[in-house]
């Protein structure tokens, strides 16, 4: 046989028994009246049922041991009922002149626990010392006076539980002290009739007030008819509202215009000024609700988040019934769109469009204000921008929507790690700023942390995974600085750094930060005229075979000769020309140099120049090159371009097609560096390269770190494979240059050979033609460096 189970929608009937039923404080009078009413006229009935069963009892046990115990008993019981009818009584006036309360409810309540209780202790008394036929009577009185008393209260609940409760529990616990299993089997019995009756007094409570509710709803929906199709005629509102005294929203029984879901903000229960934002004109409102005046198209904006803002046109009257005030009723007209026409440009100014967030005009004039905000005690506030790493990879490749997508996601991001005193803003582009105010002792720097974190989670772009972290700078609040500009500077001067370091970092702005961004912007200055006054040298590092010592070409190496500070080498200005896009102009000019200089080379000796990753997309680089070789009638094969993966990282396809058209004049193409990025093989896949040179910082490791030889091992492997020669940067020692020979390097290159010198200081070298009347390049002034001559290399020299 199938197991029976309680379905849910039985158990769910159940349950809503058990809970109390909601009523409308207006309805509770009214239901509070009938419920008296419907009682009062069985409670003589009940009372002198009650005596007529104190009468039965003591008959039944007038002979018994316990008959004067009953004959206290009956007294109190009968005390008792004349109690209940002079309360009663007071009652029934009460309700004929209205003043009807809570607390005449639960006076009939008590005086039904007291009889319960009463009636609960007489079978206790006797019940151990009556025989069996006694024994049913003291039953049946008791059990009639339960289902009786729950069928007769069943309009007060409270009541009957009472009643019936205290008296089921004294008979089944007097039935249990009995000995015997039938009187066991009666006590299951008892518990079962209470719950039922339990269920039944709950249940037929509840159809009474439903009824009781219904009807009154229809009754009032009747009154409220001819009122609403009055006001209609008078108004071109579109709904209807209603308050109580207090200013509540009441149920709202007929909508005009139900086409439109703009009054679901008025809900019944909110308080009418609370559903719209604060300002003069709910101050107005509120005055007309306190004087119980009449008001007529108040213009209010509903508070709350919403899609977009709504705007209210209210109007409304007092309601008096008799001399008593019942409260307001009124129309609402929505005026949002005629509103909308007059905000939008207001907005634009100050929001921005794609994320919504307050734009760079409005975090200027937050930061206005804030800034002469003082701070709370033990507190640390700050301002920081934020800047996308890859934003431009996600443009190049996924397209323009794909990027505004990202930005979307950026915004609702960085909402999430915000707080509600927090100030988010969108600057342009792939930046943001956020203003934030934090408990002092580390919670600052915590949350930076975190932020960084949150922000390094890949996005997911209509299915496309996009990597893309952010990096900020921070600037701390003082007391002395109160010029915003400064502060967004000096925020931009620490993002600057926290880029500068790698990928999703922060940097906090420091005295120091500034006096190296002084001293940039001067170098930066004298950078740009180094070039208009020949002040840029071209050294030169020769590239020798790893088996013959045979020199077979240089690497152009770009210095400064700086008028106050001397040579200054690449590192040092190299970053600030590829800020400022001065690189390409630099470029161009150690492609004209290098090739003016490699005129006075021997032909067999090739000329190697790097390539930045702006300077390949340059318009001119292609015709720079073609003029250069034509000028100094240099074969195009002589010529080697190098670049990093980091060229082939920005707009691979435009590079590939760039790097093929180069290749097809003949200029050989290598890829420096090689190994130290992430996708090294997938980009000699991709081109033909003449050339990979292992990078130095595996070349330096040789001696001392096992991975280091297998890494140099495996690529040298490689461009054995590839049909590619293979250079071995920053050669310092006889072991490192004889075991990349061992290992098949064709070339090598570093310290151990030479230096990068001037050309001139080369000769040992190799032979250098003399310069050109025509060519005025300055070597004179140059100090040369310390000289290192090519050695032999084999190992009894090491030895």
């Amino acid at each position: 046989m199938e197991q029976q189970t309680l379905s849910p929608a039985t158990f769910w009937s159940l349950r809503g028994l058990l809970r109390d039923i909601p009523v409308p404080e207006k309805y509770r009078p009214g239901l509070l009246k009938k419920q008296i009413d419907t009682v009062s006229s069985m409670v003589f009935v009940l009372l002198f049922a009650n005596l007529l069963n104190v009468a039965v009892v003591l008959l039944s046990f007038r002979q018994s041991e316990a008959g004067s115990l009953l004959a206290i008993w009956g007294f109190c019981i009968i005390f008792i009922t004349g109690l209940a009818a002079l309360w009663h009584v007071r009652i029934r006036r009460a309700n004929i002149r209205g003043h009807l309360a809570q607390a005449h409810v639960d006076a009939m309540s008590s005086a039904a626990l007291i009889i319960g209780l009463s009636w609960a202790v007489a079978p206790l008394l006797v019940m151990h010392m009556a025989d069996l036929q006694a024994q049913m009577v003291m039953a049946f009185v008791l059990t009639g006076m339960m289902f009786a008393g729950s069928f007769l209260l069943s309009r007060l609940p409270g009541a009957a539980l009472s009643l019936m409760t205290p008296i089921g529990a004294g008979l089944g616990l007097s039935m249990l002290l009995q000995e015997g299993a039938a009187y066991q089997l009666i006590t299951v019995l008892i518990v079962v009739y209470l719950g039922v009756l339990f269920f039944a007094v709950r249940w037929s409570h509840k159809l009474f007030v439903e009824q009781h509710l219904s009807e009154a709803a229809v009754k009032e929906q009747t009154q409220l008819i001819g009122l609403l199709l009055r006001d209609f005629e008078e108004s071109t509102s579109d709904w209807l509202w209603q308050t109580d005294t207090a200013g509540t929203l009441e149920d709202i029984p007929l909508v005009i215009d139900t086409s439109s879901d703009t009054s679901s903000f008025m809900k019944v229960g909110a308080q009418l000024t609370l559903v719209f934002v604060a300002g003069k004109a709910r101050k107005a409102l509120e005055a007309s609700l306190a004087r119980h005046a009449g008001f007529r198209d108040i213009v209010l904006q509903v508070a709350g988040e919403r899609e977009e803002e709504c705007w209210i046109s209210l109007t409304g009257k007092p309601i008096f019934e008799g001399p008593d005030f019942r409260g307001f009723r009124g129309v609402a007209a929505d005026i949002t769109q005629s509103k909308q026409i007059e905000d939008r440009m207001t907005y634009m100014a100050h929001y921005d469009g794609l994320t919504g967030l307050p734009n760079r005009a409005t975090l200027q004039d937050y930061l206005e204000k804030v800034i002469r905000k003082p701070q709370a005690p033990n507190t640390v506030r700050a301002l920081l921008w934020l800047d996308l790493d890859n934003f431009k990879w996600v443009n190049d490749t996924l397209g323009h929507p794909a990027g505004d997508e990202l930005l979307r996601q950026v915004s609702a991001r960085l909402k999430e790690m915000t707080e509600k005193n927090d100030h988010l803003a969108r600057l342009g582009g792939d930046e943001f700023a956020l203003l934030i105010e934090r408990p002092s002792g580390g919670v600052l720097e915590a949350f930076f942390n975190r932020l960084t974190e949150h922000m390094r989670k890949p996005y997911d772009i209509w299915g496309s995974t996009a990597h893309c972290s952010a990096s900020f700078g921070v600037r701390v609040f003082d007391t002395y600085t109160t010029d915003t500009r400064e502060v967004l500077k000096h925020a931009d001067l620490a993002l600057y750094e926290a880029k500068r370091t790698g990928k999703a970092q922060w940097s906090m702005f420091t005295n120091e930060l500034q006096a190296t961004a002084l001293a940039r912007v001067q170098i930066e200055a004298e950078l740009e005229r180094a070039i208009d006054n020949d002040e840029l040298r071209i050294y030169f590092q020769p590239i020798v075979d790893a088996r013959t010592h045979k020199v077979l070409g240089v690497e152009s190496l770009l210095r400064w000769q700086h008028p106050s500070r001397g040579l200054v080498f690449p590192e040092e200005f190299i970053e600030l020309a590829e800020d400022n896009g001065l690189i390409t102009r630099m470029g161009e000019w150690v492609i004209r140099a290098a090739l003016a200089e490699a005129a006075r080379l021997p032909e067999t000796i090739k000329v190697a120049i790097n390539i930045s990753p702006l300077q390949i997309h340059s318009t001119t680089l292609v015709s720079t090159i073609v003029n250069a070789l034509a000028t100094h009638n240099i074969p195009p094969n002589r010529l080697e371009l190098e670049i990093t993966e980091s060229v082939l990282m920005t707009d691979t396809e435009f590079t590939l097609k760039r790097l093929h058209q180069i290749k097809d004049l003949g200029v050989r193409i290598s890829l420096d560096d090689f190994g130290t990025g992430y996708s090294s093989l997938s980009y000699l896949r991709a081109f033909p390269f003449d050339k990979i040179k292992i990078d130095k910082s595996f070349v330096n490791d040789i001696e001392s770190r096992p991975e280091s030889r297998a890494i140099a091992m495996a690529t040298l492997s490689l461009a054995k494979s590839l049909g590619m020669r293979c250079t071995a940067e920053g050669v310092e020692t006889l072991y490192q240059a004889d075991f990349l020979r061992e290992q098949g390097c064709d070339e090598l290159q570093g310290f151990f050979i030479s230096r990068a010198q001037p050309l001139d200081y080369l000769t040992h070298i190799f032979d250098v033609r003399r310069r050109p009347e025509c060519e005025t390049a300055d070597v004179q002034s140059i100090e040369a460096p310390g000289e290192v001559n090519v050695v032999p290399f084999t190992s009894e020299k090491r030895a």
